[in-house]
């Protein structure tokens, strides 16, 4: 049964050996989005993570590495994975396995990964294997993986647009209120011009919840936009 769903995002930023002298810019979002984990694996008995990347797949045990960005940090989503680490994973995956060797070492971390453009039958499907994964487990907790939009300011990544602080404040504002029924209604169409990457991760965790149907309360432990890209930490529990 789903017990907790917790939500951060993925930007290898969190990652101190690849910010150098900048490191403690990041520290807020870093402590948060450890807590967040931290919490969930006390909380939890099962972990399942849960992001977006170009295709839907199933990651198990894997070892990643960040070399790619900058520093050859390697992480595992498993307390027993092994092999040579795979520069060419997913970030999500990677996200998670750096969260877990430091918040929640004893715990394994499968990371279901659902396609950035999915679209509403898609989203649909994708809940509808994460609810036969946590329905079989007791105290299953969800971690969702996903990046808010790109262009929030001059200088953000995707450059400005004046249209996405407004759907920036409508996703976090969901996040803290459990208000399933406004993710799931998030323009895919929109949200990939603003490069909102975690929309469908978060429709899906929408879905999942509804199809509970408990009461969950959220809570929100940072939300910003740190070079212009939205970031938000919180949780349902």
């Amino acid at each position: 049964m789903l017990s907790a769903v917790a939500f951060v995002p993925s930007p290898p930023l969190l990652v101190p050996e690849l910010m150098g002298a900048a490191s403690d810019e990041m520290s807020e979002l870093r402590d948060a989005a450890l807590a967040e984990v931290r919490d969930l694996a006390a909380r939890c008995d099962v972990l399942l993570a849960l992001g977006t990347d170009t295709q839907a797949g199933m990651l198990r045990s894997v070892v990643a590495t960040y070399v790619g960005y900058g520093a050859d940090v390697v992480v595992r989503t498993a307390p027993d994975a092994s092999g040579p680490p795979d520069p060419d994973l997913p970030l999500a995956a990677a996200t998670v396995g750096w969260l877990r060797d430091r918040a929640a070492p004893a715990n394994a971390i499968d990371v279901m990964l659902v396609p950035v453009d999915a679209d509403a039958d898609a989203c649909a499907s994708a809940a509808r294997d994460v609810a036969d994964r946590v329905g079989g487990a007791d105290r299953v907790g969800l971690l969702v993986v996903a990046d808010g939009a790109t262009t929030l300011t001059a200088g953000a990544p995707g450059a400005f647009d004046d249209r996405a602080e407004g759907v920036q404040q409508r996703v976090d504002d969901a996040l803290d209120a459990v208000d399933t029924a406004t993710l799931r209604s998030l323009d895919p169409a929109l949200c990939a011009e603003l490069g909102v990457s975690g929309r469908a991760a978060w429709q899906v965790a929408a879905t999942v919840v509804e199809a509970t149907g408990r009461r969950f309360t959220g809570r929100t432990r940072y939300r910003a936009a740190p070079y212009g890209v939205g970031y938000t930490v919180g949780s349902w529990t």
